[in-house]
């Protein structure tokens, strides 16, 4: 899927909430690393998951910045890659998802991380409770979780299938094999040991102490990768001002991201720069 590309010109350095500084911070790092979550943060959010579509101009913001000399970029969400690429195509950055347990590479090169068998099991048992609660459509297993899925349904059935399946997986996480946590759309119960924080330890592992680590999410998955980046970065949560978090900065919605991406990749950034 190619998005529409946008005129939209954003001449104005956009206003990070909480970060007063922050162009001219990522003007004066040496390098810089944009972490990007996909739904809520470049994608709005949609019925049927499979329609939610960046904004348009966003992907092409996203390879441009990517390209500059000092920046990288990648995607990290608890979506399955195949799913991504199917809304995005192949923006040749790193693309991290199911919460870190898949992995591919600006190259092409794909890894994903097994799950022991006592975990797998877990998951299989929490799909077969959802199937019994949520139709078949709204279960959606990954490569290390299970999801189910409430955007789209009335407010009334859908706590109530939400308190039903919520009761049967948080006794399964009493397990210490696997972790309940609800998220924007719905409820998920993923295998324990990876997080978005992983992800970002791992990749930042091998990076040089001075460079700009940014991640821009939505969601509560995403307050494990703000809590990777409290002593060396800098998180962005996306939506209400007044959310509770371990971002330091805010932005509105999905048309502010889309904004300050578009700006981003209209500047000019050189070392020492100051806009």
């Amino acid at each position: 899927m190619t998005e529409p590309r946008t005129t939209h010109p954003v001449a104005e350095p956009p206003t990070i909430g909480g970060v007063s500084d922050f162009w001219n911070r990522v003007a004066h790092a040496p390098s810089v690393v944009l972490f990007l979550d996909f739904d809520g943060t470049l994608a709005p959010f949609h019925a049927d998951r499979m329609q939610a579509y960046p904004l348009p101009g966003a992907m092409d913001a996203v390879k441009s910045i990517s390209t500059q000399p000092r920046t990288s970029v990648a995607i990290v969400s608890g979506r399955p890659i195949s799913e991504i690429m199917t809304l995005i195509g192949d923006p040749e950055i790193i693309i991290s998802g199911a919460h870190g347990y898949e992995l591919r590479t600006p190259d092409g090169g794909y890894q994903v991380i097994p799950l022991p068998a006592e975990q797998r099991l877990l998951l299989d048992s929490a799909r077969e409770t959802a199937l019994r609660i949520f139709p078949a459509e709204r279960v959606e297993r990954k490569a290390a979780s299970v999801a189910a899925h409430v955007r789209g349904l009335h407010p009334t059935a859908a706590a109530d299938m939400v308190a039903r399946l919520e009761q049967h997986w948080r006794s399964l996480s009493d397990s210490g094999l696997v972790d309940f946590r609800p998220f924007n759309g719905g409820l998920e119960l993923r295998a324990s040991g990876r997080t978005k924080g992983t992800v970002i330890n791992e990749m930042l592992a091998s990076a040089p102490a001075d460079i700009l680590p940014i991640y821009i999410g939505d969601d509560d998955t995403d307050e494990d990768a703000f809590g990777a980046l409290a002593d060396r970065g800098i998180g962005i949560k996306v939506g209400p001002a007044n959310a509770v978090t371990l971002a330091i900065g805010h932005l509105d919605n999905c048309e502010a991201v889309r904004d300050m991406l578009i700006y981003w990749a209209g500047r000019e950034i050189s070392h020492g720069a100051v806009s």
